[in-house]
């Protein structure tokens, strides 16, 4: 516990300023066999991992490149996988914020 309180000691977080992101909620309602295909090489289909790549793979197919995936939530009712995933798109492109600093 020592070590990582030595680590994070090390980290410095800077406040961005302005709203930079707006986050959409896309629900998606999945057969279960078209979920189970799409995920077929996934080690773990239903772990919060499995449903990401889904999005992503269902982003990319749709040709949405920009959006940066957060946090999904899975749900079965019946013979369907419901995600609510949490996307967030950049507002300013020109005024990005980076994990770079000058």
């Amino acid at each position: 516990m020592d070590d990582m309180r030595l680590q994070f000691e090390q980290v410095e977080e800077r406040e961005v300023k302005g709203e930079i992101f707006q986050v959409t909620h896309r629900i998606l309602h999945i057969p279960r066999a078209t979920y189970l295909t799409v995920l077929t090489d996934h080690e773990e289909p239903f772990s919060e991992l499995g449903a990401q790549n889904f999005v992503e793979d269902y982003l990319k197919w749709c040709g949405d490149t920009d959006g940066i995936i957060g946090m999904v939530r899975l749900d079965e009712v019946d013979d369907q996988i419901i995600l609510d995933a949490a996307i967030r798109y950049r507002i300013n492109s020109l005024e990005r914020p980076s994990c770079q600093t000058k």
